[in-house]
């Protein structure tokens, strides 16, 4: 082995040209990968497509669409939202719609206007003639309209006598309210029944009490606020997404038509023109404010970032690294370090855009924690062959180094990678793609370490050899040395300490609290992160928690029958108590056999339908916001205060759905009628109490009522939606994230316990790492800090970086034991000769991790402050603690055991300033790899 690295050193020094020539290629062709990267924000990078979330999140999309973009209306003082019904604002906001459902990346748009439709359609029109309002509109065909025979179904099944009075009552109202809007025998009073009439609107828009007509409640918010929903095309590229919600921003920015202009159309066959003199003002609304948001927005924000911001930290890490080197390590060509490991990271991006590896909130991070961690392996052979130049005279300086610190180097870059792998068990698959970016990156790291410095230094050396003082003396040599200087007796206080302070952040680990609000993740001084805090601010709503209902057995949800109330001569043709289920007249003026059966059917649905959605607003009320359906406008009409909530029948649910304008139709139910979304709209709050209500929801749905909300038998309900999305996320976070840690110890353990031949010598490494870990546990715990989701990569990133300190310094400490020094001399030589490159490499390695601290994103920035202060604790703890250690277990002989000949092992006190020959580099003895040394020609 000995001969191989000498042989190396050797043929790189002579070749340098040809290893800079055959490096440009590698660089090129690795290198011209980077193009191929691509960024991942998707659901993708946060669940495993085999997860049961994910499934139904596509299924979900798959049938009613993807994310949602908001726009908010919010009226002036003295102005509500019924002004958004007159001409111009009516205009404006269809103008918008119109232009949005044109855009390839929108599914549909739902807007005020539509649900004021809506609420008309279903107040003008019959069961029979759903699609087409009435020529004329009596008081009669009131009472026969879809809403009225909802009403009337209600007040004919609930004969509780305190409930028809109050039904009635509600009912004599909203006669008189619409009486002057009906058409009589001499006078038709069609114009007044427009949205341009204020006096309708307000009948539509408001009950009888004033308050905002509940069915209305999921476009009217309030008096003064008020949304339209544009839902995005379903399972769309965060790209396709990006594309959707810079289309609503650009329909709701303001900007004029010139007169003659063919105005904004959802086809491209109808064309209207702008006829308003003087051209049409388009993307505002008068009397009011306008604020476009969503969950779109943020990940296209974060997706911005990480094409941005990934080269926004490496380029501050390289800086303050650029730094340190220039003032800290006094070497000739001190920025050769730096250099090697960006060739080293190039290689490593390169090869990880052509093998596929994408980019993500995570594996952004790769890029300062691969220049941080690698530069290392660069700055430890750089400085061993001045070491050997300067302080030792070596006639062969190179391939000395080569031969001492070449196989070191590979225990320790093992060490990182088989900490790292424990990633790779990760639930969220971007941990798992960080895993392997960074295990890819530290080999290709450590190679380029090896090789250039080995080739550029040898020939530069043959050519110009250094010449300089002994840097032993030097201030970070003494400062290493004084670290480390602590009594041999406490050694064993010290190694009970770690223990303590490991268990104890054990025993804590369960009790710490993630940061699981979503929006707490992202920049919080963005303009779109303070658009959704004013949306929360003015409508207490969040994010949406969809509910899809399917058919398993390929029926429809929504019976194909005509609803009637009763027959030719006025008999009823329903008869049932509330709450009995109603019965179906079978007659020749009623319903078939077969339509009675479908409506019997689907009403179990319908009854479910309402029963669950009433249940989860009641049961939920701090996070659930309001719940919508297609059941909802009639089902809300009949849930009178007083009253019992009686749901309306599956058939007239069917002629509600087919009066609804196209655009309610999409976002409510499929086309074939065989699956319906129940929407939820979630107030502000954190992933972990939407995660409880969730499951809650799950398991209701297993159990029959009334202890649980089961549905009918061949009818599914599934939760999805954003809200789930991001509970599944939080829920892979929090599965095995300490495991994580205590499995990269293993890796890591079990690994060096191999190499290294000692389960004494592998437990050593490991000391410091024990008290980093308990450590950041303990100190979380105590001022209750809540962490980062990210966290789950930290252990292991801190365990990488600590035990390769850890196994650097044990293995020159034994290498100076084979030279015959006695325990403490060599622990105090260790010090002295590397300090230099460990305090350097030390500080690279620390602002690698602290840079990411400077993210505007919080979830990147507590994350890259918690793993930096570990990471300090894990270096400090490796020179404070670990040198006092190895003497009191070399002492008893522990360290050196079965790696160092016992005849090797001298007395020595102390540094000599011209080596003599020493024991371990004599012909025929053994190196660290167990070999002998080739004999020479």
């Amino acid at each position: 082995m000995r001969k191989f690295w000498s042989n190396l050193a050797v043929q790189l020094g002579k070749r340098a040209g040809l290893v800079a020539v055959v490096g440009l290629l590698i660089t090129g062709v690795l290198g011209a990968g980077i193009s191929k990267l691509q960024f991942a924000t998707g659901q993708d990078s946060y669940l495993n497509k085999g997860d049961q979330v994910a499934k139904d999140n596509v299924k979900y999309q798959t049938l009613f669409g993807g994310q949602i973009m908001i726009v908010l209306f919010t009226m002036d003082k003295g102005h509500t939202v019924a002004d958004l019904a007159d001409p111009v604002n009516r205009a404006a906001i269809q103008q918008a719609k119109a232009e949005l459902e044109g855009n390839p990346h929108v599914l549909t748009v739902v807007s005020p206007i539509d649900t004021l439709i809506f609420s008309q359609s279903s107040l003008l029109r019959s069961p029979a003639a759903p699609t087409v309002d009435p020529k004329q509109w009596t008081l009669a065909d009131a009472t026969g309209s879809i809403a009225s025979l909802a009403v009337d179904e209600a007040m004919r099944t609930d004969k509780d006598p305190q409930a028809a009075k109050i039904r009635s009552a509600d009912f004599a109202a909203t006669a008189a309210r619409i009486s002057p809007f009906t058409d009589t025998p001499t006078e038709s009073k069609t114009a007044s029944r427009t949205l341009s009439n204020p006096k309708w609107v307000d009948v539509l828009l408001h009950d009888n009490t004033g308050a905002i007509r509940k069915p209305l409640r999921s476009s009217f918010f309030d008096e003064t606020h008020a949304q339209m929903i544009v839902r995005l095309k379903g399972n769309a590229s965060i790209e396709g997404e990006g594309a959707g919600s810079d289309a609503v921003f650009a329909a709701w920015q303001k900007h004029s038509i010139a007169q003659g202009d063919p105005l904004p159309s959802s086809t491209s066959t109808k064309v209207v023109k702008c006829e308003t003199d003087g051209g049409c003002t388009l993307g505002t609304i008068t009397n009011g404010s306008t604020l476009v948001t969503g969950a779109p927005v943020l990940l296209k924000d974060i997706n911005d970032y990480l094409r941005g911001g990934i080269l926004s930290l490496g380029a501050i890490a390289i800086a303050i690294m650029m730094i340190i080197l220039l003032i800290f390590f006094q070497v000739r060509w001190r920025l050769l370090p730096l250099a090697v490991v960006l060739v080293g990271v190039i290689w490593a991006f390169g090869m990880a855009g052509w093998i596929g590896i994408p980019l993500s909130i995570v594996t952004i991070s790769g890029l300062p924690v691969m220049l941080g961690v690698g530069i290392d392996y660069a700055i430890q052979m750089h400085a061993r062959i001045e070491e050997e130049v300067v302080i030792d005279r070596a006639t062969h300086p190179i391939q000395e180094t080569a031969r001492n610190l070449g196989p070191a180097l590979l225990v320790v870059t093992f060490d990182a990678i088989f900490a790292f792998a424990a990633l790779r068990f990760a639930k969220v698959p971007m941990i798992r793609d960080f895993a392997l970016l960074l295990c890819l990156g530290i080999a290709l790291i450590c190679l380029c370490s090896i090789i250039m410095p080995l080739a550029v230094l040898g020939i530069r050396e043959y050519k110009s050899p250094t010449t300089g003082r002994d840097f032993r003396e030097g201030y970070l040599g003494r400062l290493t040395l004084w670290l480390g200087d602590l009594p041999t007796g406490l050694a064993p206080y010290l190694i009970v300490g770690s223990l303590i302070i490991f268990i104890g952040g054990a025993a804590v680990e369960s009790k710490l609290t993630l940061q699981t609000d979503p929006i707490q993740w992202v920049n919080q001084h963005s303009q779109h992160r303070k658009d959704v805090a004013t949306l929360e601010k003015r409508t207490d709503a969040s994010s949406e928690l969809g509910i899809f209902v399917t058919s398993d057995n390929g029926k429809e949800l929504l019976p194909d029958v005509v609803y009637k109330g009763a027959d030719a001569t006025g008999t009823p043709c329903f008869s049932g108590t509330y709450p009995d289920p109603v019965k179906y007249v079978v007659s020749d003026g009623c319903y078939t056999k077969e339509e009675a059966a479908k409506m019997t059917r689907d009403d179990k649905t319908m009854v479910w339908l309402e029963t669950f959605t009433t249940d989860a607003l009641e049961r939920y009320h701090d996070k659930l916001l309001v719940g919508s359906s297609i059941l909802s406008p009639l089902a809300d009409l009949t849930d009178v205060k007083g009253a019992q909530n009686i749901t309306p029948p599956s058939a007239l649910v069917r002629a509600s759905y087919e009066s609804a304008p196209a655009s309610v139709q999409k976002l409510t139910v499929t086309p074939d009628l065989e699956a319906l979304n129940l929407l939820f709209i979630t107030k502000p709050g954190d992933l972990g109490a939407r995660s409880d209500m969730i499951d809650e929801m799950r398991q209701r749905f297993t159990v029959a009522a009334p202890r649980g909300n089961e549905p009918p038998a061949g009818v599914s309900a599934t939760p999805s939606g954003l809200a789930v999305v991001g509970v599944g996320l939080l829920k892979n976070l929090e599965s095995n994230r300490v495991q994580l840690t205590y499995l990269s110890i293993f890796f890591v353990f079990a690994f060096l316990t191999i190499r290294l031949r000692s389960l004494v010598r592998s437990l050593l490494s490991l000391v410091p790492v024990l008290i980093a870990v308990g450590l950041a546990s303990l100190v979380a715990f105590t001022f209750s800090l809540k962490l980062s989701p990210m966290t789950a990569v930290g252990g292991p990133l801190v365990i990488a970086v600590c035990t390769e300190f850890t196994s650097l310094i044990i293995l020159r400490f034994l290498e100076e034991r084979g030279r015959g020094f006695s325990p403490r001399a060599a622990a105090e030589i260790t010090a002295t000769r590397t300090g230099r490159a460990f305090i350097v490499s030390g500080m690279t390695a620390v602002v690698g991790v602290a840079v990411i601290a400077t993210s505007s994103l919080p979830l990147l920035r507590d994350f890259g402050l918690i793993v930096a202060m570990n990471v300090v604790v894990a270096l400090l703890s490796a020179l404070i603690i670990l040198p006092p250690i190895l003497v009191w277990a070399e002492e008893r002989g522990w360290v050196s055991k079965g790696m160092i000949d016992p005849a090797q092992l001298g007395n020595k006190d102390r540094d000599e300033e011209h080596p003599t020959e020493d024991l371990a580099t004599k012909v025929g003895s053994s190196d660290l790899s167990g070999e002998p040394d080739p004999t020479p020609a």
